[in-house]
């Protein structure tokens, strides 16, 4: 065990020292506050062009010129094929066609442009000839308008979970406001960033190995202690790497909610209240406030040690699979090759997470987020919708249960790859290695 921990020490002595992991692990955090501020910025200075539009409109749906979301539409009598040699030589941003139809069978309207337009373009168009169709169709059937107004209704619905030990509302015991579209995000968030960071980490474990083996410092170092005490002191030490940006990432990003709450005037401890001030909410915090409601509802505590606890479950599972590989292999084109069929549980976690949002209490879902190469990922992605108790505890021995199986499956391909070089890596010299006794 000493000499584990000497390992250990060394690869995260060596990495927490560096110049790029102090900036990478400060800056980080400040990335993305910063990055919606410039978005937000430039979306609210950004003055769009207006863009000229020609309409060719047969039923004489649109009287006058007209324009949609900035984009000005002038009726034109210029045969089409005339139109589209403007549009090609820039004269004009775009034409739109509306064929000559029945109302009540209408055919489809056409839109010409050099490049492919906007969706929020195409979308205001439909709409702006559907209402027109609407009024016509009004007048032709002798409707009422004010009467169809009256029978349109629209109805909003809040979601509540229920939970014994939630504070109770009102007269009801045991319930919380919940937010599905809040769920949605922060599911595929959490499963995003145990993807990155079992990646970036996990590379880090294949890169410090191959190095070690290409440099022959490899064959000094197992003179005084065993490959598989070698493999286990370098995931551990980047695996130590890895906790402790992500404990620095909890403690900034905690520092700055809670700076910013009290600038804002936001009660940190019970964020649904407001404090009163004598000058008038202004709107930024108001949005300010929807934000920390919103995040009300979110147990932030348990969402965050068991991120801790899977990314840990995934970083060791994955990272004993990429130390294995990088004993195995003398150069990085050959780990390129082996460590792609390991890459694809966790690309395919990314492809499955729309299943598991849409759906987190499928069966599909509930395999996925129990299946130990999928979890780490899966599991956080359903864990903003609710997941209960046992399956958390399943899902996490499975887990457990894997990575120890890994790491012996990863010691056995070590202890024999590490001090071979030379020979051309197969699947089957592998297996060879792995039931190999006694080396």
């Amino acid at each position: 065990m000493d000499k584990i921990w000497i390992i250990l020490e060394r690869e995260y002595l060596e990495r927490v020292k560096k110049k790029s992991f102090i900036l990478s692990t400060i800056l980080t955090p400040l990335i993305f506050p910063l990055f919606i501020a410039i978005t937000v910025f430039i979306l609210s200075t950004e003055e769009k062009e207006e863009r000229v539009i020609a309409l060719l409109d047969k039923n004489n749906f649109i009287e006058d010129s007209t324009r949609i979301r900035g984009d000005i539409f002038i009726k034109s009598d210029n045969d089409i094929s005339e139109i589209q040699n403007m549009i090609d030589e820039g004269e004009i941003y775009g034409a739109l066609e509306i064929p000559e139809f029945d109302i009540y069978e209408p055919k489809d309207l056409r839109f010409y442009s050099k490049n492919v337009p906007s969706s929020d373009l195409i979308s205001g168009i439909e709409s702006l000839v559907e209402n027109k169709i609407r009024e016509l169709k009004i007048q032709d059937l002798k409707l009422n308008e004010e009467s169809l107004d009256k029978l349109r209704t629209r109805i909003t619905m809040e979601t509540y979970s229920v939970d014994k030990e939630a504070e109770g509302i009102s007269d009801e015991i045991g319930v919380k406001q919940s937010n599905s579209d809040l769920a949605f995000g922060l599911g595929y968030f959490n499963g995003f960033l145990i993807y990155m960071f079992v990646f970036i980490y996990g590379s880090f474990i294949l890169q410090s190995v191959l190095d070690e083996k290409t440099s022959k410092v490899v064959e000094i170092i197992v003179s005084s202690i065993k490959p598989t005490q070698l493999m286990m002191g370098k995931v551990l030490g980047v695996g130590a790497v890895a906790f402790t940006q992500i404990f620095i990432w909890i403690i900034l990003v905690t520092s700055i909610s809670t700076f910013t709450s009290m600038y804002f005037g936001i009660n940190s401890y019970e964020t649904t209240q407001i404090v009163q001030t004598e000058q008038e909410v202004n709107n930024s915090k108001e949005i300010v406030k929807s934000i920390y409601d919103m995040f009300a509802a979110v147990d932030i505590k348990k969402t965050v040690l068991i991120f801790l606890i899977y990314f840990l479950g995934g970083f060791f599972l994955y990272g004993a699979f990429f130390a294995a590989i990088g004993s195995a292999v003398d150069n990085l084109q050959d780990a390129n090759q082996f460590t792609l069929p390991i890459s694809l549980p966790i690309i395919a976690s990314l492809m499955f997470m729309g299943i598991v949002l849409n759906n987190p209490e499928g069966n599909a879902s509930f395999f996925l987020s129990m299946f130990p190469l999928t979890s780490p990922i899966l599991m956080m992605a359903r864990l903003a919708f609710g997941v209960p108790d046992w399956q958390l505890i399943l899902s996490i021995m499975i887990l457990i249960i894997s990575v120890v199986f890994a790491l012996w499956f990863a010691g056995r391909i070590y202890r024999v790859g590490i001090l071979t070089s030379g020979s051309k890596i197969t699947y089957k010299l592998i297996w060879k290695w792995f039931v190999m006794k006694n080396y």
